[in-house]
């Protein structure tokens, strides 16, 4: 499993601090924060504003380096991917590798010890999200305008999630308010992906670390962005669920 996907899981749990150690990353938080960088430098000071992961912009031979600075997982862009350069991406330290599978040769999903991550482009029909589903994918990244949201809008992200089996990353074309990252999040977002230097960064950072936890009821979720009533999502961490069947 990758890193970020444990992030994932791990979200919205709270993370111990002791004394000194308690630092801002021990704050509980409900939707991931992802920086692009080009740079170690870059990777640097997005590790510093706070983010929780680091997508590499630049050349794939230089993640470790990027890696190496930010401290944190490490994504490379290889939307051309096969097997050769994913496992150099891997070895080289990239935690997920982001791809779109129009361009990705079929040898770059057998290699193992990585993450994955889709690119989804304006094709949203069923039947294709539907085979995005058959791919093991830490996330689907998406774009998203947080300053033109509408209720169609998250209809959409809830159906794309729901279909691919996956949640999503949300490339925002601006910097997000807490109430937009709220809005996401309720529509299957995981994780926000941003640009910017260390105050755009740390800004969008303590919008996510206002977002509330989801709301939820004994047999149902509610989405408070939407009020719309979804079947809640199945818990197989406990035996009780086995014994009702």
């Amino acid at each position: 499993m990758s890193k970020f996907r444990q992030l994932i899981r791990d979200t919205g749990k709270t993370t111990a601090g002791f004394g000194f150690a308690l630092t801002r990353q021990s704050k509980t938080r409900h939707i991931l924060v992802l920086a692009e960088a080009a740079t170690a430098a870059a990777a640097t000071a997005a590790a510093g504003a706070g983010v929780d992961a680091v997508l590499f912009t630049g050349a794939s031979s230089d993640v470790g380096a990027v890696a190496s600075a930010a401290g944190k997982p490490t994504a490379v862009w290889l939307l051309d991917a096969d097997r050769a350069s994913v496992q150099a991406a891997r070895d080289a330290g990239a935690d997920f590798f982001v791809f779109d599978d129009g361009r990705a040769h079929a040898s770059s999903m057998a290699v193992e010890e990585v993450g994955r991550v889709l690119v989804l482009g304006a094709d949203h029909d069923e039947q294709r999200l539907r085979s995005i589903a058959g791919i093991d994918l830490d996330a689907v990244l998406v774009t998203g305008d947080p300053d033109a949201l509408t209720v169609r809008d998250l209809l959409s992200l809830r159906r794309v999630a729901g279909y691919a089996g996956a949640p999503l990353l949300v490339a925002s074309e601006q910097s997000p308010s807490a109430a937009a990252l709220e809005a996401w999040r309720d529509a299957g977002a995981a994780a926000v992906l941003v640009r910017g230097d260390a105050t755009v960064l740390r800004a969008v950072v303590e919008a996510a670390e206002a977002v509330p936890a989801p709301r939820r009821r004994r047999n149902e979720g509610v989405t408070p962005s939407l009020g719309l009533r979804v079947a809640a999502p199945a818990e197989h961490d406990h035996g009780e669920d086995d014994d009702d069947l």
